[in-house]
């Protein structure tokens, strides 16, 4: 595995609900965050029969500050194997500006015997394939999200901020390509409105840096709106998104797999919730080739068949992590099997490494 540069820290506290934690603070060397690119670090960790392990991400992983997590089931030696018998959570915290959500891991079961290698065409990439693992979502559908603001944009008598976030992660080419994603934004009255986003391995930007037609003043002022359908003043939409290219100095792939969770921010609250999906297509967790995985130099056009979700599987994607100053990540991931003792492969994907936020 790559490894990342060590980093001093310090301990912060953390409290929810009356509980209290501590946890490692990074320490701020630099002026900006390091780019890792989704340098990997990883970590093995044992779950007996019905055994479950809750960690806090910033102690697990000292080394990286933000990105997301892929837990696998391996044998003695380390080779992926199938075992579909992992459930997990993930809860994030804020400790400054108070506010937490929490959401499951994307699942994916094994699509070979149990017990047997997932490594079918012995690539080391984790093939989301149908022929490894389950395959990914072709479309990723959000069912709402309300006009964003910031306090001064808001209709009268209203004072909390909506301002949410995407969480979009690469499932398909690795960290040496750049990934647009498309986005067909409704408003309440059918109108659609598009827009597009570019990111390499992961990124978590406010729907406004994706589109003005998450914007209450646009949503309110330049379109057809219904306006017996506002939430007191409130615009309300719906979005759908899907990979569209990924480039690299190489080579490109079209229609390439994707993930998103959108986490919902109404001033000093947040929710988040996997979105629903659509559709199948093949990903790859995660090349580390300007080439990118071995079986898609011709892209794919897209299945009719959507996965089913929320079931124990073989490999778990969580979609954040996060350690920087005043953040909490507390991971949960548990072996459902009554019989079955399970080894897990943390490997997380650092986007960013410490430094100012």
């Amino acid at each position: 595995m790559h490894r990342t540069k060590s980093h001093g820290a310090r301990l912060g506290a953390f409290c929810l609900a009356g509980l209290c934690l501590a946890a490692p603070v990074l320490a701020q060397g630099n002026d900006e965050p390091d780019d890792l690119h989704c340098t990997e670090f990883d970590r093995y960790e044992t779950l007996t029969p019905n055994d479950t392990l809750s960690l806090i991400t910033a102690y697990h992983n000292p080394e990286q500050a933000r990105g997301f997590v892929v837990v696998y089931v391996v044998d003695a030696v380390g080779d992926a194997v199938a075992s579909d018998n992992l459930i997990g959570s993930l809860m994030v915290i804020n400790g400054i500006e108070r506010f937490e959500y929490s959401v499951n891991p994307v699942d994916f079961r094994a699509t070979v015997e149990a017990g047997s290698p997932t490594d079918v065409d012995g690539d080391g990439v984790r093939d989301l394939d149908a022929t490894e693992y389950e395959t990914c979502p072709d479309g990723l559908l959000v069912p709402r999200f309300f006009g964003q603001t910031n306090n001064f944009q808001l209709p009268a008598g209203q004072s909390a901020d909506l301002q949410g976030s995407l969480i979009l992660l690469d499932l398909n080419s690795g960290r040496d390509f750049d990934t647009t994603v498309d986005f067909l934004v409704y408003n309440d009255n059918e109108e659609v409105f598009s827009g597009e986003y570019t990111f390499d391995c992961w990124d978590n930007p406010r729907l406004v840096d994706i589109s003005g037609a998450f914007r209450q003043n646009f949503l309110a002022s330049a379109t057809d709106h219904d306006p017996s359908e506002s939430i007191a003043g409130r615009e309300t939409g719906w979005f759908r998104f899907e990979g569209a290219v990924a480039n690299s100095v190489a080579t490109s792939v079209a229609n390439p797999a994707i993930y998103g969770v959108y986490v919902e921010r109404i001033g000093d609250y947040a929710v988040a919730d996997l979105p629903f999906e659509s559709g199948s297509r093949p990903g790859h967790v995660l090349p580390r080739s300007i080439f990118g995985d071995n079986s898609q130099s011709g892209g794919f056009a897209g299945g009719t068949d959507s996965v089913r979700r929320r079931r124990p599987g073989s490999l778990l994607v969580y979609p954040e992590f996060n350690n920087t100053q005043g953040e909490l990540t507390l991971l949960t991931v548990s072996n459902v099997s009554p019989t079955d003792e399970v080894r897990a492969h943390f490997v997380y994907y650092g986007k960013y490494g410490p430094g100012a936020f």
